[in-house]
């Protein structure tokens, strides 16, 4: 088979468990699957939501937030806490994490990618 890269999107409803946080067991389940497409050769990428999801909680918000100010506190505080999982997840298969945060700006102008 042909090397590829592959650019894969896991939505917050995927990672989401009943309660509306980040479930470590789904988290775990998408890095394995993701492992073992590198291990085949492939070049993979990652494009991830669930800030929101990974933040709530740890705010002490009861539920997921409906206000764009509750959004954005949780998606400040859940950044790096989702990052932070799957750096250990992927640690387990030997895969360095790096993150890119990037804006619409990053696209406009061909010399930015």
């Amino acid at each position: 088979m042909k090397k590829q890269r592959i650019v894969v999107k896991i939505g917050s409803s995927s990672l989401a468990d009943s309660h509306g946080g980040i479930s470590k067991e789904q988290l775990s389940d998408h890095v394995a699957a993701l492992a073992r497409l590198k291990e085949e050769g492939h070049e993979v990428l990652l494009i991830t939501s669930g800030a929101v999801a990974a933040g709530f909680s740890a705010l002490g918000y009861p539920s997921r937030p409906v206000t764009i100010k509750g959004k954005q506190a949780a998606a400040a505080v859940g950044q790096s806490l989702l990052m932070q999982a799957y750096t250990e997840e992927f640690r387990k298969y030997g895969i360095v994490t790096a993150q890119l945060l990037l804006t619409r700006s990053d696209f406009s102008r061909k010399e930015q990618y």
